[in-house]
């Protein structure tokens, strides 16, 4: 996958509508595409496909959360997940789809639900013909049908899960007597 020039001097994504004026930033982006995460959290399985997206990951583990909502007390490590929680409280939803005139919270949200009424699929296996629609159906179909690579995985009999809920279900249903 090669990054195209635009007119104006703007680089494009061969995939998606997403162009910018730094080929360093498109390259960024064109690793959401490829499910690529070469960046690895310490602490944990989880992988990032930016290194800024792992940084901001990091604070989790320290437990750092320094802005909180007025309204409940709730803490978050990053203050645009304040602004965004604050619409729960506020009832808010600034972003419109255009198409059916439904309303969002958060304009990832839209955009992914745009995806329904254009039937994009800007994420494509490396491995098959397969196409998704968001980048975390795209990580679960290679871990699932590729790879067999899962970022959780039971302690006690090795079965992967790619998703934490599942591993804590898996746990609760085949080792019982490893919760005491």
């Amino acid at each position: 996958m090669h990054p195209r020039m635009q007119h104006e001097g703007r680089h494009r994504c061969p995939e998606c509508s997403y162009s910018s004026e730094h080929i360093t930033n498109l390259r960024c982006h064109l690793l959401t595409h490829s499910g690529e995460k070469p960046h690895a959290c310490p602490h944990c399985p989880k992988r990032f496909s930016q290194e800024g997206h792992l940084r901001t990951h990091l604070l989790l583990h320290t437990g750092q959360k320094e802005h909180a909502c007025t309204t409940c007390g709730k803490r978050f490590t990053q203050k645009c997940h304040l602004v965004k929680h604050e619409r729960v409280h506020s009832g808010e939803r600034p972003y419109r789809c255009t198409d059916c005139g439904k309303d969002f919270t958060q304009a990832s949200n839209l955009k992914q639900h745009s995806r329904m009424h254009t039937r994009q699929r800007p994420y494509p296996c490396p491995h098959c013909e397969h196409r998704f629609a968001r980048s975390g159906h795209l990580t679960v179909h290679i871990a699932s049908i590729h790879t067999r690579v899962f970022p959780h995985n039971c302690s006690l009999c090795g079965k992967g899960f790619n998703a934490p809920g599942e591993l804590k279900k898996h746990a609760e249903r085949q080792h019982p007597q490893a919760g005491n």
